[in-house]
């Protein structure tokens, strides 16, 4: 089954956003609670060596700053041969904390893998930099890549995604075109729009669709939107651009609920959220949602890692290349914390429809 990654940025930011406003707000108990239902692990490489004497640098809380989402489907801290991960997400908060760029790196996309001494090693799909080294080494990967630092990794594992999604009551969706997933087979009892298709042994079967216009999907539907691949112009990029459709409809969706004035509700949607989440030992959960408390989905900007082209590697497989000359502005840009400048010259992704 493929990795349920597709919730991983609203599942922080429910934790970070409402986590600070309990905070903010004098609910110290229950922040408290929250974090500590986050289960912690080494996920950062180990620190250069520092000379005796010299200060230890505090945990980093203020913009600009670099999260990098990781999705998993168990609660394996990370660890070299957890299994590969379905989701790389990077998010960038400049200085002024009042956005949020969020770029997401296709699993397949074909980078140099950091080696297990943290060189740069050959290239491979960017999913294996974990399997081979847990998060630290996917870390390395990504800061070697785009010659950055990420501050705080995040790995998010997937049990009770649904309960999550239906707590807020499902989400509304945009979709452009009919499409149909010829590769989810669905129960003749089953409540959601379906189309006739064949399986491999060419029976009859019930295939999952999507009609054009607005979709109101539940936990179970929404998974099945944004897991389809096969069937879209454009496969992964066009299923990336899904789940960043569905993150954005879900972050709207808690944002118009004000859970502040239902403190039941609040408590179980954050203890869930946090109890699906791994972090560095070092990293300063309620001090970071207090820095972003003010996000909201209109603060977030959604792209893409740039891609030239789609191409066989003997004994790596379909992976997608990198547009080099392009992937060096936006990195160049973010490290120069100018994503706005970046975002002007190649328009960001249009979330609020989907394929």
């Amino acid at each position: 089954m493929r990795r349920r990654w597709w919730l991983v940025l609203s599942i922080v930011f429910v934790v970070l956003a409402t986590g600070g406003l309990a905070a903010f707000t004098g609910m110290r108990a229950l922040s408290n609670r929250y974090e500590d239902a986050v289960d912690r692990a080494d996920l950062l490489p180990p620190a250069p060596s520092r000379s005796a004497g010299a200060p230890t640098e505090p945990p980093k809380v203020k913009g600009p700053m670099n999260l990098l989402l990781i999705g998993s489907d168990s609660r394996t801290k990370g660890e070299p041969g957890d299994g590969r991960s379905d989701v790389v997400i990077l998010i960038h908060i400049p200085k002024s904390t009042e956005q949020a760029y969020v770029i997401s790196i296709p699993r397949d996309t074909y980078l140099p893998i950091a080696t297990a001494d943290g060189e740069r090693g050959s290239r491979n799909k960017v999913n294996a930099a974990y399997a081979w080294g847990g998060a630290p080494r996917l870390v390395q990967t990504i800061n070697q890549f785009g010659g950055i630092t990420v501050d705080w990794p995040v790995i998010v594992d997937f049990a009770g995604i649904r309960k999550l999604t239906d707590l807020v009551g499902g989400v509304d969706v945009t979709i452009d075109k009919k499409s149909v997933d010829a590769y989810r087979f669905l129960p003749d009892n089953s409540p959601y729009p379906s189309a006739p298709c064949h399986d491999p042994q060419g029976r009859s079967r019930r295939c999952v669709a999507f009609p054009a216009g607005r979709v109101h999907l539940d936990g179970q539907l929404a998974e099945y939107y944004v897991r389809q691949r096969r069937g879209l112009p454009n496969d992964d990029l066009d299923r990336s651009k899904r789940h960043q459709q569905y993150l954005r409809a879900l972050a709207e969706k808690i944002a118009a609920q004000n859970l502040l004035t239902d403190p039941q509700k609040l408590d179980q949607l954050v203890r869930t959220a946090a109890g699906m989440m791994t972090v560095d030992r070092r990293m300063p959960v309620q001090r970071l949602a207090l820095t972003l408390r003010h996000l909201r989905a209109k603060d977030m900007t959604f792209l893409t890692l740039p891609i030239a082209e789609n191409r066989n590697v003997s004994g790596v497989g379909a992976v997608m290349v990198p547009d080099e000359a392009q992937s060096r502005e936006l990195f160049e840009a973010l490290r120069r914390d100018r994503l706005d400048e970046y975002v002007r010259e190649y328009p960001p992704n249009d979330v609020r429809h989907g394929r």
